[in-house]
């Protein structure tokens, strides 16, 4: 504890020249033991104890002032007032109350032994808990709770629930990417741009014959297994097609043993789930489902691996982009779209021969092969204007199409069909596979082109009242011809 020294103003200074002067005559008169008392009294040894309730006590006279901190050894001090020295320690005491008041010493002390005991007891629940198999559902996982999440109670982004709009969205598109592609004013050059972006960034074709270790029956486990991971972490479609182009694109370049296909597969889909989704998993969440095969090391090391041989180019259309681009532009209806998307997700389980076509392109013929399986006219000359292709360039894709969409039900890989048999895609593979025969689809050819090229002649031939006529009875005979 420490001894302050207060010197309150010029008249106490003379005060303490004045007992220093009492010393100097005591000792000429004698008085040794007055002289020692006089020196040992150190000069106003006041305000030397606190007390833990904040006041000041002050020793009486001839009473010993003893630290009781047990610390400190420190010999205790026997101080010696006078009558003059008591008034001047009332003085102070007085003016040292006056200046500063009492306060409430009930002061909160923080403890961080709860908030340890808090933790440990969450640490223990989490390590007590059943360790779940990779893949496997997550109970009772907040997976939907985002720092953008509107809960109940009120905050700055909170949405005010009081009044209920009621809107009609049967005109609205599902999504931001539909509303996106509604600009008409833009649709055709968005369009020419996407055509012209797959031509720079596609893989080669041909790249696993140059692949020593891996084949295709590798790939396509590969890829199956990348579609479980999506279900099992709700991540968008196009993160799955973005995943697998990065894929493709990054073995046209570099060589992988086996042991490490998985791992690139891992670093794609981390890179294509943090380009497409607000909320991406954390990269120990993709070292987790891979059964902690590898660390989170390597699966940044080969992230940043692919990303130097991508040369950063990500941004790359996948045939879900133009899938949705002509469902927008031509107004199909909703199970004709995910048919659609069912077959176009089954292209990217071979990938000969469909790495040879151009996304694009397999869009369209996913469209034309999923209006022939729902009982529609297989292609139409709006169809054939808005996507750029007619349809004899599209038999090649069709065809191949048909064989995948035939064989979907034998296949061991099985996680795009349970995908598409729920409620959200209209359970659309649940819908059999409809026979397509190369002489069949040269019929239907000529049958449209006969159809197209007379509804032209028409067109040219007739005045512009009656020609509106005859386009609307030549659209209800290409309506009602269904192609066998």
């Amino acid at each position: 504890m420490a001894t302050f020294r207060i010197h309150e103003d010029l008249e106490k200074e003379n005060r303490i020249l004045t007992t220093k002067s009492a010393v100097g005559a005591a000792a000429a008169v004698g008085s040794k033991q007055q002289a020692q008392q006089f020196q040992q009294r150190s000069t106003f040894g006041v305000l030397n104890n606190l007390t833990s309730n904040g006041r000041t006590e002050v020793p009486v006279a001839g009473e010993k002032a003893v630290l009781k901190d047990p610390k400190l050894k420190i010999k205790p001090t026997v101080i010696v007032k006078t009558k003059q020295d008591e008034n001047c320690t009332a003085n102070v005491v007085q003016q040292a109350k006056a200046v500063s008041k009492p306060t409430s010493t009930n002061f909160q002390v923080y403890d961080d032994s709860k908030e340890n005991e808090a933790t440990a007891a969450k640490k223990d629940d989490s390590v007590h808990e059943a360790k779940r198999a990779p893949l496997q559902e997550l109970k009772n996982a907040e997976l939907l709770e985002t720092p953008m999440s509107v809960g109940d109670s009120f905050s700055p982004m909170s949405v005010d629930k009081s009044v209920v709009q009621v809107e009609d969205t049967s005109l609205v598109p599902r999504n931001d990417r539909e509303r996106f592609f509604e600009v008409e004013e833009y649709q055709v050059d968005i369009l020419a741009y996407l055509k012209e972006a797959e031509k720079r960034h596609r893989p080669k074709p041909a790249y696993m014959k140059k692949q020593p270790d891996i084949n295709h029956s590798m790939r396509t486990i590969l890829v199956d297994w990348l579609v479980e991971v999506c279900e099992e972490y709700r991540l968008q479609s196009e993160t799955l097609c973005l995943a697998i182009s990065y894929i493709d694109r990054f073995l046209s370049f570099m060589s992988v043993v086996r042991a490490k296909l998985q791992l690139v597969g891992t670093a794609a889909m981390f890179i294509a789930a943090k380009y497409e989704e607000i909320y991406p998993p954390d990269v120990g969440e993709f070292v987790y489902i891979t059964d902690d095969t590898y660390t989170k090391t390597q699966v940044l090391r080969m992230e940043q691996l692919i990303l130097k041989v991508l040369g950063f180019d990500l941004s790359v259309p996948t045939t879900l982009v133009f899938t949705t681009v002509y469902c927008v532009m031509n107004d199909v209806p909703d199970k004709v779209k995910h048919m659609c998307m069912y077959l176009c997700e089954l292209s990217l389980l071979d990938a000969d021969p469909f790495l040879t076509y151009l996304p694009s392109k397999i869009s369209a013929g996913a469209l034309a092969l999923s209006r022939y399986t729902l009982d529609l006219p297989i292609w139409s000359r709006m169809l054939e204007t808005n996507t750029g292709y007619q349809l004899e360039d599209l038999k090649d894709i069709i065809l191949d199409l048909n064989k995948v969409h035939q064989k979907a039900e034998s296949l061991a890989q099985q996680a795009i069909q349970e995908k598409f048999k729920g409620n959200k895609y209209m359970q659309v593979a649940t819908i059999p596979a409809t026979e397509l025969s190369e002489e069949t689809f040269d019929k239907m050819c000529k049958s449209f082109a006969a159809i197209t090229s007379a509804a032209a002649e028409a067109e040219l031939s007739t005045a512009p009242n009656s020609a509106l006529n005859h386009n609307d009875s030549m659209r209800e005979m290409m309506s009602s011809l269904l192609f066998v």
